[in-house]
């Protein structure tokens, strides 16, 4: 269960980042709250990010990748337009990772990015 829903948090966030899985990436890609979130996180050059299913069926097909090199679970690889086969890609202010496997190297690098190297 939910701490909050979407509708009344606060729309200021550090980072936004997305589970994998599914159904659960279809459900977050159907959010048009949640989209529009993203959007504004990415046009604000705050971190936004995703792992698993997500990155393919969540960020792609709402332009949340474009111009953007991304990874995401192998099994939905041909969903994103420039994919790469890295465990985790970080892009300006995007960061994708592949799955389970990658998720300690997801943490790892989102922790970099809002925190510093050290």
């Amino acid at each position: 269960m939910a701490d909050e829903l979407l509708g009344d948090v606060s729309e200021n966030f550090d980072a936004i980042v997305l589970p994998g899985g599914m159904p659960g990436a279809e459900r977050l890609r159907d959010s048009s709250k949640l989209i529009d979130m993203l959007k504004v996180q990415q046009k604000e050059g705050r971190i936004y990010g995703a792992i698993c299913a997500a990155p393919a069926v969540v960020f792609q097909p709402n332009g949340l990748l474009d111009g953007k090199v991304a990874t995401c679970h192998p099994g939905f690889m041909e969903g994103l337009e420039n994919a790469s086969e890295k465990r985790v890609v970080v892009q300006d202010n995007c960061i994708t990772s592949r799955g389970p496997g990658t998720a300690f190297e997801f943490a790892l690098a989102l922790v970099k990015e809002l925190l510093g190297e050290e």
